[in-house]
């Protein structure tokens, strides 16, 4: 079971509790950035919105097991089409990976975005993250198109699911 409880971009307890689960997720850190996570990147993963998206449209948190911060998620409403929910992030700490906490993550995920009236959710991988990659296929998601990952270290599989 998880419990999911949103993180705070002015909370420095909330960017501090990230930047420890990045630390225990480094393989995600090395191939996707090509290098170990940093207290800024925990900052900036809470607070970043794309262009024009505003705070309000942001939904950021973490899942919790037995009050242990195991994974958290990024998702826009409304981006880069109204009725598409964008998920910008979804990890978990390596010793949590494989247990099927991605799955009911994604339920969770998949029913805040119908709640919105969104009928897709979209969302990027780095061509580099094989066993992501074989995640979200094997979770329904077609690639729409590759474009290069200028602040990533690999391409970006730009993936949507129906709802």
């Amino acid at each position: 079971m998880l419990d999911y409880r949103p993180m705070i971009a002015s909370s420095g307890a909330d960017a501090a509790a990230l930047f420890s689960l990045l630390q225990q997720a480094l393989g995600f850190s090395l191939v996707v950035h090509g290098r170990l996570p940093n207290l800024e990147d925990a900052t900036e993963a809470i607070s970043e919105v794309p262009p024009g998206k505003d705070m309000k449209d942001k939904f950021f948190g973490g899942y919790w097991q037995n009050g242990v911060l195991v994974g958290c998620m990024d998702l826009i409403r409304g981006y880069p089409e109204p009725d598409i929910a964008y998920l910008g992030l979804l990890v978990f700490s390596e010793a949590r990976q494989g247990q099927g906490l991605g799955v009911l993550a994604l339920a969770h995920i998949a029913n805040l975005s119908r709640s919105w009236g969104c009928t897709a959710l979209r969302l990027a991988v780095v061509d580099r993250n094989a066993r992501a990659l074989a995640f979200w296929q094997r979770e329904g998601f077609r690639e729409l198109y590759r474009k290069p990952g200028t602040q990533y270290a690999g391409h970006a599989i730009v993936m949507e699911r129906a709802l």
